[in-house]
């Protein structure tokens, strides 16, 4: 199977199913309508990095209204998104959230930092990815992921954090990138939904076996020949963009 890299989402989609993988990553099948959610993820995304960007000495409103207005692309090569109402209705708090979050905790450190890094060298299995705010105060590593779920059951609390992916990914990758110490990496996810800030650390072990979780899901996915994918039909498939080709879905 083509795999050019990993990523944590991209080894969420083959755990969740292999021909949805195929289809997305292999084949390369194209998305005619961006899921609603993904489009506002990506336009608070947008507003929270351009807002950092600039200090906080740009207002946030005429951010976002260059954003809506396509004067700013919210993604490389898209403008003009467009939102849902339901997620129309949610952005002025959202927006405000945006301000009082980066106001509160500064401007410094990195936005949106891009890491490349190589799970099993010199192999050039790489897993690849951005971090939304990465804040250094010495020693200190403070990773900030922005996240705009619903409540919900699939959203995580303080009680699930420390299950993770993504968080125990980056800071692994942050530890080998600046030769951190795990207890001295910090990770937080925001919602914006709730303006809740919800924190933790990770072990040294539990930053090790996230690398060989994903290293193991790399090279399962680059072994596996395209025709023995396995599609894992659930009512999660008729959300599906792939639905409508997909054989272990029409067999249903």
């Amino acid at each position: 199977m083509l795999i050019e890299h990993i990523s944590v989402s991209r080894s969420q989609t083959w755990q969740t199913c292999e021909q949805q993988y195929k289809y997305k990553y292999h084949l390369k099948v194209p998305v005619k309508i961006e899921k609603d959610y993904f489009t506002y993820g990506k336009v608070i995304h947008k507003i929270a990095e351009e807002y950092v960007r600039n200090k906080g000495e740009r207002d946030v409103n005429d951010i976002t209204k260059d954003i809506l207005t396509g004067v700013i692309p919210y993604e490389y090569n898209k403008i003009k998104p467009i939102l849902s109402q339901e997620h129309s209705k949610k952005l002025p708090n959202h927006v405000r959230q945006v301000k009082n979050l980066s106001d509160k905790i500064g401007y410094s450190g990195e936005i949106e930092w891009k890491f490349h890094y190589d799970l099993c060298p010199p192999k050039q299995q790489y897993i690849t990815g951005f971090i939304d705010r990465l804040i250094i105060k010495g020693d200190k590593y403070f990773i900030l992921d922005y996240k705009t779920t619903k409540k919900g059951i699939f959203r995580k609390t303080k009680n699930t954090i420390k299950d993770d992916l993504q968080l125990k990914v980056y800071a692994r990758v942050v530890q080998k990138h600046f030769g951190a110490k795990a207890e001295n990496i910090h990770t937080a996810l925001y919602f914006f939904e709730g303006a809740e800030l919800i924190s933790t650390k990770f072990s040294e072990e539990d930053l090790v076996k996230a690398e060989e979780e994903l290293h193991n899901i790399y090279e399962n996915i680059e072994n596996t020949h395209p025709d023995n994918a396995q599609g894992n039909v659930t009512d999660a498939c008729y959300r599906c963009d792939y639905k409508n080709i997909c054989p272990f879905f029409n067999l249903v």
